[in-house]
């Protein structure tokens, strides 16, 4: 059914100032009289409205126009609630960064939700849009489990406490995707603004082989894989580095088996492995939105307004 609520409120403005426009020309009647004839501004009588006395009349005016400034505030409001989404307040847009950044991957919009424990919400097809300029960009979808340069792209749909890192520039790996607990990895040589969380599992917890029958040996090879760092892989320059007494299987082991895919392969199933960020890229060079005095707003698909962030 059509809401008529602006329609309504529209007419009673209109009545509001019926109402305060008929004391206001009755006031101007009595003060034309009061000037050629004997009676006295001041107490003209109106056999419609009795006695009224320009004071009177001031305050009637007055809160008339308080209260068809209220209409209009309620108006303007009710106008304001119809663009809103259903998903205002759903998802936030929490902040901006980089703005005018001669490097687009720098420049970036954080998004963060508000949902309900089982609530989810689909944000492909939704679009940010500069208030001044008009330019708008559209949100894209992502990859689920990311490999580099691997397209596999899926709707983005946010769940209770994700978060969205929206990127105008470009991809390090080449697609927008979800972190995990190994994306961890990919900021061993690329960068990301802001930088990828790296707990990737740490490597002396993993079910390791035994890479010596000497104990010795075999301690060696776990003090040298403990202290690698967490989300490193290491390669050959490493290796000639290490001592002779380092096992073969275990220079091997460190080479082969320390990377984002090995890592993916032994956690995949693990109830944490998804990551609760997305990573989206917008692909973009040119300039979107003014560096200052600019409002960003989140269009859903509807081209309803589900938040925005001024500076």
């Amino acid at each position: 059914m059509k809401d008529n609520t602006p329609i309504f409120i529209l007419i009673l403005l209109f009545i509001f100032v019926g109402f305060s426009y008929g004391p206001f020309k009755n006031a101007k009647l009595n003060n034309s009289n009061g000037v050629g004839g004997a009676s006295s501004s001041f107490g003209k009588t109106n056999e419609n409205l009795g006695p009224i006395s320009n004071k009177e009349t001031a305050e009637e005016i007055k809160n008339a126009e308080a209260n068809i400034k209220k209409l209009e505030e309620n108006l303007a409001k009710q106008i304001e609630e119809k663009k809103r989404s259903p998903f205002y307040g759903k998802v936030q847009m929490s902040h901006i960064s980089g703005l005018g950044n001669q490097d687009p991957n720098k420049e970036y919009v954080s998004l963060s939700t508000n949902l309900d424990k089982k609530e989810t919400v689909n944000i492909t097809g939704w679009y940010l849009k500069s208030e001044v300029t008009g330019y708008y960009t559209t949100i894209g979808k992502a990859t689920l489990l990311p490999f580099p340069f691997t397209k596999a792209d899926s709707s983005v749909i946010l769940q209770q406490r994700d978060r969205v890192i929206v990127t105008k520039g470009f991809s390090p790996i080449g697609i927008s995707f979800r972190t995990n607990k190994c994306t961890g990895y990919f900021e061993e040589n690329r960068t990301f603004y802001p930088g990828l969380s790296k707990k990737c599992p740490q490597l002396i917890d993993e079910k390791l082989p035994q890479f010596s029958s000497v104990y010795d040996r075999n301690d060696e090879c776990l003090e040298i894989i403990e202290n690698i760092p967490r989300c490193t892989t290491k390669g050959s320059s490493f290796i000639r580095d290490l001592s002779d007494t380092v096992p073969e299987s275990c220079k091997t082991y460190i080479t082969t088996r320390i990377n984002y895919n090995s890592c993916v392969a032994l956690h995949f199933g693990d109830t944490d492995f998804p990551g609760n960020e997305y990573r989206l890229f917008l692909n973009k060079f040119g300039p979107l939105w003014r560096e200052r005095s600019d409002k960003i707003i989140l269009h859903d698909q509807n081209g309803l307004i589900v938040d925005s962030i001024s500076y």
